[in-house]
């Protein structure tokens, strides 16, 4: 008997594919068998690293370059969806950065950046997403936000933010869209261990493994595996939720 973690004939895109926990994402929903556009801008060489690395394992993918805070290249990626997949199964909203400053001595364009692409590039994404989905009745979308939109560290006010704004737009997008098929989910990753937590591990690291429980960091295979199994049957009765991945760190 099937448990329903089978993703075969499915169609994947992964926002930020290319590095972190994103490209864990796209080699594992690739190996439950969804066909994954591994989206990317800059990181050419990671992403076709990625690529090879799914298509050795017998698994499907592309890479497709798009900045998702610009509307005309999110309307170029979902238009190239349609028309080579003609559906378009799961969205999983990861592309993020972090521009950490002190409040006062943030820049404008500091905010700016971080909001547009952890908030307005997921808003773009679910907002094209849902209109090829809701044809279908069915479909998952799953944003990536952070542990640090309800444990903020200092220096963090527009991350913070933009990912407290995502759980929200999680919420609200599934009140929305659970009546057509949809869920909409979000994920909160901890402290990872990814390029982009490095500085932060490496000057507090000490202090932040004292205050997770489990006693170590996370990888991106720990957030990955929720992602799969949020993507799949399983997760058809969770919708609107904002699930902590963090070995405990919220509840310290």
């Amino acid at each position: 008997m099937s448990i329903g973690l089978d993703l075969s004939g499915k169609t994947a895109l992964v926002t930020g594919g290319s590095r972190g926990i994103g490209r864990e994402c796209s080699k594992r929903l690739a190996a439950a068998g969804a066909n994954v556009i591994v989206n990317y801008h800059k990181s050419e060489e990671k992403v076709l690293e990625v690529v090879k690395e799914i298509r050795e394992a017998g698994g499907e993918a592309e890479p497709f370059r798009a900045d998702i805070a610009k509307l005309d290249e999110v309307q170029a990626l979902f238009t190239h969806i349609r028309e080579k997949y003609g559906r378009l199964d799961v969205l999983v909203n990861n592309a993020g950065i972090i521009r950490d400053m002190l409040l006062l001595s943030m820049e404008l364009s500091d905010w700016d950046r971080v909001m547009d692409l952890n908030l307005k590039g997921a808003f773009l994404c679910t907002k094209f997403a849902a209109e090829i989905m809701m044809p279908q009745h069915a479909g998952k979308i799953i944003n990536i936000s952070s542990i640090g939109a309800i444990k903020c560290g200092r220096g963090q006010s527009n991350y913070a933010a933009a990912k407290g704004g995502l759980i929200s737009f999680t919420r609200a997008c599934a009140v929305e869209l659970s009546g057509k098929g949809i869920q909409v989910n979000a994920v909160l990753p901890g402290m990872i261990e990814t390029d982009m937590s490095r500085r932060v591990r490496k000057l507090a690291g000490d202090a932040i493994l004292k205050s997770i429980p489990a006693g170590r960091y996370g990888v991106p295979a720990d957030i990955a595996n929720m992602v799969v199994f949020l993507a799949s049957d399983l997760s058809d009765y969770i919708c609107g939720q904002a699930i902590s991945v963090d070995g405990g760190m919220s509840v310290s």
